[in-house]
């Protein structure tokens, strides 16, 4: 690897120090020399110095290789010259080899190093040679103030060398421990991301997956329980919504903080999606441990969250496994867990559900049933059949109500309660809702087309439809591919639906009624039947639920809510539709409590296209 920009100029300074120094040195040998007259010696340490001279201006240009190979191959012979025409053996100018040594070393490569090593040594084993044969006796002098010059500068210029060496070591070292701080730092910043959650500093999804199976492992050799906990806090979306999701971030770190502080510290909380949790408990010899865990979540999961400023309520399903009752391998905890959540949120949510054997046959089934509900979408296998509406003061029929029928082909007609919350939680509702919604369209201005007169359809729609933007899309190109009046399409909405989207539900209501299309509130009186939403939202009728028209010639008080309900919509200006009509005697008591519509078995059940046709036939003139 070439060297980097910054160690090429230290090189070049640490060069030229040691060049200039060295042509000191030289110089001043030289000098003294010639002041007493030993010309020989004089002649080659002033040549050696030009030389140094000539590498330290090359240096300068920046052909610092070209430098230190004049430096080496300059000195090299000049010591070796003035050792054989000196003291040989006794010379002190060998004294330098270690200096030059190092020096290669510092700005050579290692092969100049070993030759110039092999150079040396071997003038001083030709010097040796030269003296043991008698051509060239090494012969010491007397010791003179010329002789310790010489071996102060040259232990000077060493000891230079070695200064600058330790130096540099030491900011290289120091540089070194920086950088292996800083990848160790890095490293943990990166495992931190790798296994924990950036918001909540929790767990993630791997690293809760790694601490489940050690527990595991560690149940199989005590013979204790684990309990794998996916909690997910309820209605989390409206709260992002309404409050921002930076306040949604502020509030999902306040609710790990809360859990962690339920649990033991050798159990683990960990964040695996935007607002479900994974618990887990580990060395447990009882499930009343487990209970008594929950209870404690829940408690304090009920105490009111503060948001800036604002107090926000939260409640968490949860959903539990045991192992090793419930499985003993990781994934098969989880999705047990899993299922067991999805249970309690079915079961009204704010609650817990542990895992049962039935709860896998029920998710089974359901992926069974929405695997055909695909296929049927696609093979015409679903049918619409209409339930006749009649205006109860002329005894006509007005309209109908669309209800969705599915015949399987293996396993026949499947309820609409079975495969609707199917559609739901596959998301397939879309599909299937905006598919009713065209049909029914498609057939009421068909019954126009034959003469039937103006009636009317009622579809009920799904508060997941409604949760999407793409509602008053799907009712423009349905009425526009029918060309159907907007005035003969009724949606039926659900009085749950009107109170969790109260803030965007408004405006979309609104725009249907302003285009023509008229609103019912399904199953009125099941919900929270709450008053002030039916003077909010454009609503023009209102429909009994059946479970009090059927009632209501059997029980008091069902008839007392029916009336209560007719008379309170008459007041707001408001149609009832009676659902559930099965006799006649019901019949007399919605007409005489001034009841406007109503549909059920006393005249008939849902009818396919063709038997809704001849009914409606069968009741009334044809139009021409």
């Amino acid at each position: 690897m070439p060297p980097t920009n910054a160690l090429l100029t230290l090189q070049q300074r640490r060069l030229r120090q040691i060049l200039w120094l060295l042509v000191a040195c030289f110089a001043l040998v030289g000098g003294l020399n010639v002041l007493r007259l030993h010309l020989s010696s004089a002649g080659m340490e002033l040549a050696i110095a030009a030389l140094l001279v000539v590498a330290a201006r090359w240096n300068a240009r920046g052909r610092m290789q070209q430098a230190s190979a004049l430096m080496v191959w300059t000195i090299l012979p000049g010591l070796c010259a003035l050792t054989l025409f000196g003291q040989g053996l006794y010379d002190e100018a060998p004294m330098a080899f270690p200096a030059l040594l190092v020096f290669a070393g510092m700005f050579g490569s290692r092969r100049l190093f070993l030759a110039l090593l092999g150079l040396m040594l071997a003038a001083i084993a030709a010097l040796w040679l030269l003296d043991a044969s008698g051509v060239f006796a090494s012969m010491p002098t007397t010791a003179n103030t010329m002789r310790a010059v010489v071996m102060t500068l040259i232990l000077l210029a060493s000891g230079f060398f070695i200064w600058l060496l330790a130096g540099d070591l030491g900011l290289a070292m120091e540089q070194l421990q920086s950088e292996k701080r800083a990848l160790q730092e890095s490293h943990a910043q990166i495992e931190i991301l790798a296994q924990r959650d950036s918001l909540t500093g929790l767990p993630n999804r791997a690293l809760a997956k790694d601490r489940l199976g050690f527990l595991l492992k560690q149940a199989r050799r005590s013979g204790g329980m684990v309990a794998v906990m996916f909690l997910d806090l309820d209605n989390f979306k409206t709260i992002n919504d309404s409050l921002g999701h930076a306040a949604g971030d502020v509030l999902l770190c306040q609710v790990a903080d809360t859990l962690r502080g339920c649990v033991r510290e050798s159990d683990t909380v960990a964040r695996v999606s935007g607002d479900e949790f994974l618990i887990l408990l580990g060395e447990l010899q009882e499930e009343e441990a487990i209970v008594a865990v929950v209870a404690k979540l829940t408690h304090q999961l009920a105490q009111a969250f503060n948001v800036g400023g604002v107090d926000v309520l939260v409640t968490a399903s949860l959903g539990i496994a045991v192992a090793p009752r419930d499985g003993e391998g990781m994934d098969e905890l989880l999705k047990n867990a899993d299922m067991a959540m999805y249970q309690a949120k079915d079961a009204g949510r704010n609650t817990f559900r542990f895992f049962d054997a039935s709860m896998n046959q029920s998710v089974i089934e359901h992926l069974h049933l929405a695997s055909g509900l695909r296929v049927a979408l696609e093979q015409d296998e679903l049918q619409v059949y209409y339930q006749p509406q009649l205006d109860l003061r002329s005894g006509r029929v007005i309209g109908a109500e669309a209800l969705l029928r599915w015949k399987h082909p293996e396993l026949g007609f499947i309820p609409p309660n079975r495969f609707i919350p199917v559609a739901e939680r596959s998301g397939l509702i879309h599909d299937v809702g905006a598919w009713v919604l065209r049909r029914a369209c498609r057939d009421a201005a068909a019954w126009r087309a034959q003469g039937l007169g103006a009636l009317g359809v009622a579809v009920n729609v799904s508060p997941l439809q409604f949760r999407r933007d793409d509602i008053e899309r799907e009712v423009e190109r349905a009425l526009a591919a029918a060309d159907l009046p907007h005035a003969a399409l009724e949606l039926e909405l659900t009085e749950s639906l009107l109170v969790a989207d109260a803030r965007n539900l408004a405006d979309t209501l609104q725009r249907l009624s302003a285009s023509g299309v008229q609103i019912a509130i399904d199953d009125f009186g099941t919900g929270y039947s709450n008053l002030g939403y039916l003077r909010k939202y454009a609503v023009h009728r209102l429909k009994v639920d059946q479970s009090f028209v059927r009632r209501m010639c059997s029980n008091a008080h069902d008839e007392g809510l029916v009336r209560a309900i007719i008379e309170m919509a008459h007041c707001l200006e408001l149609e009832v539709v009676a659902e559930g009509v099965e006799d006649a005697a019901t019949l007399a008591r919605l007409q005489g409590f001034g009841c406007e519509v109503a549909q059920g078995y006393h005249w008939s059940p849902a009818l396919p296209m063709e038997e809704f046709v001849a009914f409606v036939r069968a009741r009334q003139p044809v139009q021409p």
